[in-house]
């Protein structure tokens, strides 16, 4: 590897970052405009182009990225939502893969059947991440986020089962139903069996070590130990790393505080830098794969993708709104009376829901991976057909759903006004309130221990118990009124402003030297803290 091709390896994921930064900055979507500038660099004639590697995104970016999502996923959430999220993560996943495969061998007779369903199974998984970006930037309701997330976590097992017994139908193999079937159990199965087993080992070994450093270092590396097990027993890998996040997110409040705010700032910055390298990448892949389909005419190929586009989202849209009626007629006998009131009055925002959900549909990454990873032979050592095909399809349907949906799911939302507006103020009561509850649980054990504690530590305890609650209420009654007032506002100035002079001071001590550098880091530390608590609500 030479120079030039290291400097513009590492050049990618440090000017995505600059660019997700700047997105942000201008309150524009990140994810969009990472693959619209990576079209521009793709096309211009000084860059050199980067093939992209499946390996590199399945076995390096993948991993990471799922494990970040499951430990930040709430497992009560999950449990309340399941039944959307299998529909939408399996059933779906499968449905669309077998109505575009079909579409696809009727509208292209020459593309084998196997291929065709190749090429449904890698269109089949919508990725998420841009969705819920955008969905948590305008306010979705939170159930609505929820199931977005969790069809995230799980429908890239989904898809990479089915396209590996589509792969190798289309490689020679003879596969049947029933062995399709049990592929795809054991898949699951083994992949649940093996990140639930990594989880429950490593678990109480972190909290027996009480090191933060090597707790986080460890949490880095075990997604990628995990997938790469699964996948080397050929079980799935996604679900292995799903499983792992769940189990240790949820129980992750009995690890140390150090370790809880190590983990948050070091995963942030790392999924920071994957999640922008992974959108730059769909970009720069244009050039690369128009390269290999200059067989076809450009009308013909524009004319395919179109059709694959439209089958996609007619699938998604079917799929969705089917599947929402049918558990909506299943319930309905369910319902009492003092509730059929409010479910025809909520039944207009579900429709308007189920819309956004649909449209919510943008292909991503894995996609774009699983169809670069096609073998370029059958197993008798022939040509694979179309291959260049399908990927120059699935590249036409990555990009035309990010840029397409996610230019027009912002509008989209706030046209069919489905933000929760009333959510934030929910939230800041119930903040307030569990505050409260955490208040009077710690001032009920100082209860018990104060007889043997000086009297000046239980009342400066005992004060800053109380004022952790006053400062959550003032919260709240500020989120119901607006914002805060301008008392508040001019308090937590003045605050900020005099740890900013306390800065400056014991920077001028360790200037002069009055002060080591040890001394002056773990003052700092303590500021910064203290900072980091007048941001957090």
């Amino acid at each position: 590897m030479t120079a030039q091709h290291l400097l513009f390896l590492l050049g990618v994921p440090f000017f995505s970052v600059v660019v997700s930064a700047l997105a942000r900055r201008l309150d524009l979507s990140g994810p969009l405009v990472l693959v619209v500038v990576g079209i521009v660099v793709s096309i211009a004639p000084f860059i050199p182009d980067y093939d992209l590697k499946p390996e590199f995104v399945l076995m390096i970016l993948l991993p990471p990225l799922l494990y970040r999502a499951a430990v930040e996923t709430s497992v009560p959430s999950l449990r309340e939502n399941w039944s959307a999220i299998l529909v939408l993560s399996v059933a779906m996943v499968l449905v669309t893969t077998l109505l575009a495969g079909f579409a696809m061998h009727l509208l292209i007779p020459q593309m084998p059947l196997s291929v065709a369903f190749v090429l449904g199974a890698v269109l089949g998984p919508p990725d998420t991440v841009a969705a819920i970006s955008i969905a948590r930037r305008l306010g979705l309701p939170r159930r609505t986020v929820g199931i977005l997330v969790g069809e995230g976590l799980f429908n890239d097992a989904t898809a990479l089962t089915a396209f590996r017994i589509a792969v190798a139908a289309a490689a020679g193999e003879t596969v049947t139903f029933l062995d399709a079937l049990g592929r795809f159990v054991l898949a699951a199965a083994g992949g649940i069996l093996i990140g639930a087993v990594v989880a429950m080992v490593w678990d109480p070994i972190r909290f027996r070590m009480r090191d933060p450093h090597a707790e986080s270092a460890i949490s880095l590396i075990l997604p990628f130990v995990v997938y790469i097990t699964a996948e080397a027993v050929h079980v799935s890998g996604v679900m292995g790393v799903v499983i792992l996040g769940l189990y240790l997110g949820h129980r992750r409040v009995r690890a140390g505080y150090a370790t809880r705010m190590l983990d948050t700032a070091v995963w942030d910055v790392f999924v920071e830098i994957l999640e922008a390298t992974v959108f730059a990448l769909i970009g720069l892949q244009l050039i690369p794969i128009l390269r290999d389909v200059d067989r076809w005419s450009a009308g013909r190929l524009i004319g395919y993708g179109l059709a694959a586009l439209g089958i996609v989202v007619a699938a998604r849209f079917g799929g969705v709104y089917t599947f929402g009626y049918l558990g909506s007629s299943l319930t309905h006998k369910f319902r009492t009376p003092e509730i059929v009131e409010r479910y025809t009055e909520t039944q207009s925002q579900a429709q308007r829901l189920l819309f956004v959900v649909s449209w919510a549909g943008m292909r991503g990454v894995v996609s774009l991976a699983a169809a670069l990873s096609i073998p370029v032979t059958t197993n008798s050592g022939e040509p694979l057909p179309d291959r260049e095909l399908v990927q120059f399809l699935t590249l036409f349907v990555v990009l035309a759903t990010l840029i397409v949906q996610g230019l027009t799911l912002p509008p989209l939302i706030r046209k069919l006004g489905v933000e929760a507006v009333a959510e934030e103020t929910a939230d800041a009561f119930a903040y307030c309130g569990a505050m409260g509850t955490a208040a009077a649980a710690g001032l009920a054990r100082l209860e018990e221990l104060e007889e043997s504690l000086p009297d000046p530590a239980v009342d400066r305890m005992r004060e800053q118990t109380l004022w952790r609650g006053e400062k959550a209420e003032r919260y709240a009654r500020a989120v119901a009124a607006g914002g805060p007032s301008a008392r508040a506002e001019a308090v937590e100035q003045a605050r900020r402003s005099m740890l900013d002079a306390e800065r400056a001071a014991v920077e001028h001590l360790r200037d002069t030297r009055e002060i080591n550098d040890e001394v002056y880091r773990r003052v700092l530390n303590q500021l910064d803290l203290e900072e980091a608590y007048l941001e957090r609500r």
